[in-house]
């Protein structure tokens, strides 16, 4: 905060600026289409203070992650039989995660959606322990909190249930309630939680599968064909997943389609393109259900060595941001003259008036400055993550079979992680509900992100707090299970 005072401004920052612009410069509240509450309502408050919106955000973001830290020494103390030999440890990685850090001072969701989920595990942990109204109450509130950071976040509803059924098992007749509350908290949750890109985030995944002849969607093959028809062959050099361009070509033939045939549903927003779109999504996995591992296999394997975050180097602070500062918005309508969000928030924002995209580019020149410590810090930190990694492979072109286009083998400690999920599942004892509910939920999250995201790494960063303690379980698991045999 000392060395770079301000936010570092992203190309998806302009979309949760859409409240705040509403609000101060319309006077009526507006959640952008593709967003949910939480973030959008925590960046407008940031504008209250008469500090520059660009300072108290990172700056509350920062005593987020130190609260993160916090709340993993927790987990590490209610996990762990041997938790005075990891919990210093764990929280020392975590505090120094670069990942966390760059996030923590980027104009963006993730800060508050890992705080959420770690929240979120620490809220069912001491639900499990001890449950009790207060505790209940407490899991409801994270759970609510997670769905509101991100679109995603409400699949974990599924974990606080499960969760509330196995802690409940043996007395359901009795605390019925429980999981009647919590089912009526996430069908209130989802209803305000929805967003126009799901269903079609998920198609554009799987467009390369879709049957010939749909139940969903009768005579829709023609619309698709040249579509899918490009994505395979692309898919067949080698594994290449659909682009935005692709994503918008998808969505042009479903709404073409929709207004060819009115009577399969109305298209008056977006949100009907993908509402209709996740049908599509649904049938084509079930009939393609074989096929859908290996593709998230390649879609993780794909970017699983790329850094989930960026750095606080030139190209971000003066290429990557002059770009999102100056780029057209993408949504805007068509004959809108109106200057961007950012442009017209630049008071409260910046903390000066700036008249166009371009004043917006020279603030950002002015004052940014690249972090050298930083920069080091999260070069040798992914080196190393990366250095220990499953074998490294070739794709070879079907027609020239001399062309080969190398590719990395997965790192280790996203398959150690992965055992120790399993390790923590069948470790029993009194929070065994709590590992069986979380281990089930982490790999239906990791399903669901890994086939639904763009390929990109960033997407993964949910489950970055947690790697380094799944490892750590399983090498108390296996050290205090040897101890126990040998007291025996």
């Amino acid at each position: 905060m000392i060395q770079l005072p301000f936010a570092l401004f992203h190309d998806d920052s302009p979309d949760f600026l859409t409240t705040p612009d509403k609000l101060f410069n319309e006077g009526k509240w507006e959640l952008h289409e593709k967003k949910t509450f939480l973030v959008p309502i925590a960046f407008t408050a940031g504008f209250v203070l008469p500090v520059a919106a660009m300072k108290t955000i990172p700056f509350v973001h920062h005593v987020l992650g130190i609260a993160m830290v916090a709340m993993i020494g927790a987990l590490v103390r209610l996990w762990f039989d041997g938790w005075k030999l990891w919990i210093i440890p764990l929280t020392v990685l975590a505090a120094m995660n670069p990942f966390f850090m760059w996030y923590e001072h980027t104009l963006m969701a993730e800060t508050l959606f890992l705080f959420c989920t770690v929240l979120l595990a620490l809220a069912g942990t001491l639900y499990a322990e001890s449950p009790s109204p207060a505790r209940f109450i407490f899991l409801c509130v994270a759970l609510v909190l997670e769905a509101g950071a991100r679109p995603e976040g409400k699949l974990l509803f599924g974990f606080g249930l499960l969760l509330v059924l196995l802690v409940h098992r043996r007395e359901l007749r009795s605390a019925w309630h429980w999981p009647a509350i919590m089912l009526a908290v996430a069908l209130v949750t989802h209803s305000l939680t929805k967003t126009s890109q799901a269903g079609l985030l998920l198609y554009t995944s799987v467009a390369r599968l879709t049957p010939t002849e749909l139940k969903s969607a009768p005579g829709f093959d023609p619309y698709i064909a040249p579509i899918r028809d490009d994505l395979v062959a692309r898919w067949e050099k080698r594994p290449e997943f659909p682009r935005v361009r692709d994503r918008r070509a998808i969505s042009a033939a479903v709404e073409k389609y929709l207004e060819e045939h009115p009577g399969i549903a109305k298209v008056s927003r977006n949100a009907d393109v993908s509402a209709f779109c996740l049908k599509l999504a649904k049938e084509t996995c079930l009939r393609s259900a074989a096929k859908i591992p290996g593709l998230i296999v390649a879609k993780f394997r794909a970017v699983c060595t790329e850094s989930p975050a960026g750095a606080l180097d030139a190209q971000w602070l003066f290429d990557k941001q002059q770009n999102a500062l100056t780029e057209p918005i993408a949504s805007r309508k068509p004959g809108d003259a109106r200057q961007p969000a950012h442009v017209r928030l630049a008071q409260g924002l910046f903390g000066q008036p700036l008249n166009t995209t371009e004043d917006a580019a020279a603030f950002a020149r002015m004052h940014y400055h690249e972090v050298p410590w930083f920069n080091e810090l999260n070069k040798t930190w992914l080196a190393a993550a990366m250095r220990w990694r499953l074998p490294d492979g070739f794709y070879f072109h079907p027609d020239y079979p001399r062309f080969k286009v190398p590719y990395y083998g997965i790192p280790l400690y996203f398959v150690l992680g992965g055992v120790g999920v399993l390790v923590a599942m069948l470790r029993g004892g009194a929070l065994w509900p709590f590992h069986l509910a979380g281990g089930l939920a982490l790999f239906g999250f990791f399903f669901t992100i890994m086939l639904t995201a763009n390929v990109r790494p960033r997407f993964r960063i949910v489950f970055e707090p947690f790697w380094f303690i799944y490892i750590a379980m399983i090498v108390d698991t296996v050290w205090h299970g040897a101890k126990a045999c040998l007291r025996r």
